[in-house]
């Protein structure tokens, strides 16, 4: 076997690569805070005691439940860590930088940027991860379908996804979302949100897809496959549609970052989540506003987004290396 040349970051067999560790532990963590945002950031006791006994008004809160009839005269044992809800205001408290009382600051209103940010990362999280789902599910059909059959369903899928390609994302996601039905308007935000961004961003699955198909279509696998006796459908879907995951697998990764910032400029634009909802691109039209006196309000949100990306990024390219044959020694 022919040794890697010298001062090539090549991946040993068995180990990850640095990228793809550190991309997952940057999404983690994150994502970590956005599920657990309820018991970080809320101003409700995780863990009260009162005359019924202990209860936890945080976990009843987060799971929908009622309070318990004792819960006010519960006596509060443990605190969450940011003890302040992200839409509580206090007209005492604007503006207030990053201090003791409120460790990343307060905006406009007086509400505590912390709790917000951490509130703010499950819906741009959620709203990146099922975009590029969604996006995978359209792509992954219509590439597998356009590869394999050619011939005129081929060309009819190549030609939509160059008429897609002709129009940037946040364009058609804007002329989605200004023009959209009843039943879209009528969707929760996030939903509504990943909806258009995975019909407006299903084109890079598409593509590899296809190309993949294209290239194993003649191979030997796909031969020794039919002189086994399996049918078309078996063959692409049981031992070409395997092979060709790897490079979608990676744009996924990919399409979850520019899903999150695409997230944040509708945001910003006024057209993504609405008030009082936080999230980080409503964070950021927040802080538009106050840029003189607030500094904390533009920069947390703005490196809570680029730590995001960065994440996806790295864990793409790690991924990239991991599944990549030529990599490996």
């Amino acid at each position: 076997m022919r040794s890697p040349t010298p001062g090539c970051a090549v991946p040993r067999r068995g180990h990850l690569p640095r990228g793809l560790v550190a991309g997952g532990a940057l999404i983690g963590i994150l994502a970590f805070f956005g599920i657990a945002a309820p018991f970080v950031a809320t101003d409700r006791p995780l863990l009260a005691r009162g005359p019924d006994g202990w209860s936890s008004p945080a976990a009843r809160s987060a799971f929908g439940l009622p309070d318990a009839p004792a819960g006010r005269s519960a006596t509060a044992v443990v605190m969450a860590p940011i003890p302040r809800a992200p839409e509580t205001i206090q007209l005492d408290s604007v503006l207030a930088p990053p201090g003791p009382g409120h460790w990343l600051g307060t905006d406009g209103l007086g509400r505590d940027v912390g709790s917000r940010l951490v509130h703010g990362a499950r819906v741009s999280l959620a709203v990146g991860f099922l975009s590029a789902a969604l996006a995978l599910l359209v792509g992954l059909p219509l590439g597998a379908l356009a590869g394999w059959s050619r011939g005129p369903i081929d060309a009819a899928v190549s030609r939509g996804v160059e008429a897609m390609l002709c129009f940037p994302s946040l364009l058609l996601a804007l002329a989605l979302l200004a023009s959209s039905p009843p039943w879209l308007s009528a969707l929760p935000d996030s939903v509504r949100l990943a909806l258009v961004l995975g019909i407006t961003g299903w084109t890079p699955a598409a593509r590899y897809v296809r190309a993949e198909f294209l290239k194993l279509g003649g191979s030997a696998l796909v031969d020794s496959a039919r002189a086994s006796g399996a049918g078309s459908l078996r063959i692409a879907v049981r031992h070409v549609l395997p092979h060709a995951a790897a490079p979608v697998l990676v744009t996924a990764s990919f399409s979850v970052g520019s899903a999150i910032l695409l997230e944040a400029s509708l945001s910003f634009l006024g057209l993504g989540v609405r008030p009082p909802t936080p999230t980080w691109g409503g964070l950021l039209t927040e802080a538009a506003a106050h840029l003189e006196r607030g500094w904390w309000l533009a920069l947390l949100p703005g490196a809570a987004l680029f730590l995001s990306v960065l994440g996806c990024n790295l864990a793409g390219e790690g991924l990239r290396d991991r599944l990549d044959p030529r990599s490996r020694p």
